[in-house]
């Protein structure tokens, strides 16, 4: 059986592990088995992230993106998946917003406790 390479589709050596004219490595088992895929919820831990970045309650939008992509990143590692950037880029939004919601908060009790002053 020959087998040919996933990205320039020259013919293999038998037992190569790499593609001689592009360089690219070569699964064993087989055509197509090398084939890495997008994390699905590195680019859902992002997305929502960056919506948490408009909308209002940014700690909690922010929170659940924060998670999204922790899990995302976590699955790329110890996985073959694709997009850890997006993954990284989608943690630190979102851990960024929850920082930023709990400073909201924080000051909208002492402005509260400031003007209770006055009452």
């Amino acid at each position: 059986m020959q087998k040919f390479c996933d990205n320039c589709g020259a013919e293999l050596k038998e037992n190569s592990d790499v593609c001689l004219k592009c360089g690219k490595y070569v699964s064993k088992t087989g055509n197509n088995e090398n084939v890495v895929e997008n994390n699905k919820l590195a680019l859902a831990g992002f997305i929502v992230s960056i919506i948490s970045c408009i909308l209002p309650f940014a700690g909690i939008i922010g929170m659940i993106g924060a998670i999204l992509s922790g899990i995302g990143l976590f699955q790329i590692t110890n996985g073959n998946e694709k997009r850890k950037g997006l993954a990284i880029a989608g943690l630190i939004i979102g851990i960024l917003r929850v920082i930023y919601g709990f400073y909201i908060i924080i000051n909208l009790n002492n402005s509260f406790n400031e003007l209770m002053i006055f009452f």
